[in-house]
């Protein structure tokens, strides 16, 4: 998208409306060691602007009680109106996520914002948060992992 100037005209499609979406009820007893979603999928659909490009932001809090396992978070975007369509970002904690402290039991909140690009102006697409436990060296989950809550925002940039 070129710099704008006093003047100049601005689209509604250059900038469409940032999506956000949350759930603090929780998730407990965790033990699933690949990415799910959970119940329920926090999860918003976006239409990408002109450049583009979003701020994707994604939080929450994180816990394992038993104070062994590390508890991750990540966004998911898939091109399209649900988890059906093409997926355009795979979800990394250590690439756009986060993740918890493993030796700490107490919920340790946290978020990151990462710029996406390369998206197709006015398409639209679905972010949502996913979560996965990773024992120690391999191990098995202690089921003991909590989140206490979960958001995602999405903000279109120039």
């Amino acid at each position: 998208m070129p710099n704008l100037t006093d003047g100049a005209i601005v689209y509604g499609a250059d900038f469409p409306p940032s999506a956000a979406d949350g759930d603090d009820a929780g998730l407990t007893q965790l033990s699933n060691t690949s990415y799910q979603a959970g119940s329920p999928v926090v999860a918003v659909t976006f239409v990408a602007p002109t450049s583009g490009r979003v701020l994707l932001i994604v939080g929450g809090g994180m816990r394992d009680s038993a104070a062994v396992d590390q508890v991750m978070l990540a966004p998911q975007v898939f091109r399209g109106t649900d988890a059906t369509g093409s997926e355009v970002l795979a979800p990394s904690a250590s690439g756009r996520g986060l993740g918890s402290v493993a030796a700490d039991k107490a919920f340790h909140y946290a978020s990151r914002t990462s710029l996406l690009s390369g998206l197709t102006p006015g398409a639209t697409y679905y972010a949502r948060v996913v979560h996965m436990i990773v024992p120690p060296s391999g191990g098995t989950p202690s089921a003991k992992a909590d989140i206490g809550a979960r958001d995602i925002t999405v903000i279109p940039v120039s």
